[in-house]
């Protein structure tokens, strides 16, 4: 089977300003993860992007928890802050519209069961309206992943139901493992498989584990992704377990 390729840098966030420009088309679609690592790398990203002069661009995003557009875990919300100024059409994966919305979004720390399955169904609604918006766009250029340390990306984790879905591109889905209890909202692998482009960012000696396995094993979420035009983007810490 083909390996993943990767790249080693200094200067990740820098590369993955400039890998990114380079593999966006015109009008093309740019989908962003979310998680501590892309704090990091919104800025090169923003200042690659500006050097477009002007050329439309879409970007959206990978995944998503199920909070409100103005809590701290919100993906979206370091995105758009980190990305602000720039002259892009924004896709945030969630858009409240009533009243019961923003209460189902707000409770989301111990919600008793029928929250639970209120939550779940709103997830699944998000879910289905991104994917209708997303088919607006062509074409789908590039998409940023992480790399988890037990091998998920996106928010398509270990043993979650989200991993055998072949027939829509975007799903509500969970952590079976409850490491990450928030409900999630993520594009399937079908989705992101379908992107012209992928790159996979992994920084941090605490990474170099799964790193390895991601290179030279199997049976990880992430080995479902075609290997075909994706990048592995790594600084030397993350790459610390591979023999170069």
């Amino acid at each position: 089977m083909t390996q993943f390729h990767y790249e080693i840098a200094e200067d990740v966030p820098g590369l993955f300003g400039t890998r990114i420009n380079e593999h966006l088309t015109q009008e093309g679609l740019l989908l962003l993860s979310g998680g501590h690592t892309i704090m990091e790398l919104l800025g090169p990203l923003k200042e690659s992007l500006s050097s477009r002069n002007g050329e439309p661009l879409a970007i959206g995003q990978v995944d998503e928890r199920l909070v409100p557009a103005d809590d701290e875990r919100s993906n979206w919300l370091h995105i758009a802050n980190g990305l602000e100024g720039l002259d892009y059409v924004t896709l945030p994966m969630i858009q409240c519209h009533t009243p019961t919305e923003k209460q189902l979004l707000a409770d989301c720390d111990s919600p008793d069961a029928a929250t639970r399955d209120a939550r779940t169904a709103l997830a699944k609604g998000y879910a289905k309206r991104y994917e209708f918006l997303l088919s607006e766009y062509q074409p789908w250029s590039v998409v940023h992943l992480g790399l988890g340390s037990d091998g998920h990306t996106a928010s398509l984790f270990p043993d979650s139901e989200a991993l055998g879905n072949c027939h829509t591109l975007v799903t509500a889905n969970r952590d079976p493992s409850n490491t990450n209890p928030i409900e999630r909202i993520t594009l399937t692998f079908p989705a992101l498989n379908r992107f012209a482009f992928r790159i996979i960012v992994a920084t941090g000696p605490e990474k170099a584990a799964i790193v390895e396995r991601t290179i030279n094993g199997d049976g990880l979420p992430i080995h479902s992704l075609d290997r075909t035009n994706t990048l592995l983007l790594l600084d030397p810490a993350a790459a610390s377990g591979l023999t170069t």
